[in-house]
């Protein structure tokens, strides 16, 4: 059984190359190591090409930087049974995670949600970011399925309209009568965190949820925060809880923009 991996690429080689350098190294760690890994850039991310990868890797060029083109562009070329869709901030924090997935999917499920451990890394409010994400994901269950049959997504395509969202919809439609589970191994996720592009971010996400009407599961209570979050990182949480109040109401973006 073949596993196609597919990772959307962007930025610098500055902020991702030794990223995405290194999610290359766990990949080739695997005990079942995958068919494919489709790395998929746009003409501002070609330094990829740059960056000694494993054999199994195959780059793509896509026409624009958006992540929902450039997942469907690999969809597209994908030639694995399974379709593990993991992002150029994550990396399997176990060797074994891809046997695992196998194992889970020939036997039990259809597709599969894989835990993510944030990597709590970096600035004081980077930790501080990654801490409230990790609260979102205990929580709220927010994880998505990764690990999917290949025949499964056919011709389900995501949505490029959809800017600094999951695409549910296209979730929504492979989970329909599947199986779904969880696997032991994790995903380690090592978020970037400056204020001022995540502040644009969380308004253009705000904005975006208007036009597509999505009213987002994933909400927790000021007190649950406070409660769950070390006294050292408290500071940082409720600053950044608090400015992102602030530019969802505010912070100048122009429509329809996706960065």
């Amino acid at each position: 059984m073949n596993v196609t991996i597919i990772t959307p690429v962007h930025g610098t080689y500055k902020k991702y190359g030794n990223m995405i350098k290194e999610i290359g190294e766990k990949l080739d760690e695997q005990t079942k190591q995958p068919h494919e890994w489709l790395v998929v850039c746009d003409e501002k991310s070609k330094w990829v090409n740059d960056i000694k990868l494993p054999r199994f890797s195959k780059i793509l060029v896509a026409e624009k930087n958006n992540i929902s083109i450039k997942r469907n562009m690999a969809l597209d070329n994908m030639s694995g049974d399974y379709t593990f869709l993991l992002d150029s901030d994550q990396m399997p924090k176990s060797k074994e995670l891809l046997f695992e997935c196998i194992q889970k999917c020939s036997k039990d499920f259809d597709l599969l949600r894989i835990p993510e451990e944030f990597s709590n890394t970096g600035s004081y409010l980077k930790r501080s970011y990654h801490h409230l994400r990790a609260l979102y994901w205990a929580k709220n269950d927010e994880g998505i399925p990764r690990f999917v049959k290949s025949k499964i997504i056919n011709k389900i395509r995501f949505d490029p309209k959809m800017l600094h969202f999951e695409d549910r919809l296209f979730f929504d439609k492979i989970r329909e009568n599947n199986r779904e589970g969880i696997t032991e191994n994790k995903i380690i996720h090592n978020e970037d965190f400056e204020l001022y592009p995540n502040l644009r971010k969380v308004r253009i996400a705000q904005k975006q949820s208007k036009v597509h009407n999505i009213k987002s599961n994933f909400r927790l209570g000021i007190f649950t925060i406070i409660k769950e979050t070390p006294i050292s990182l408290l500071p940082g949480v409720i600053f950044i809880l608090g400015v992102r109040t602030i530019a969802k109401r505010t912070l100048p973006v122009k429509s329809g923009t996706s960065r």
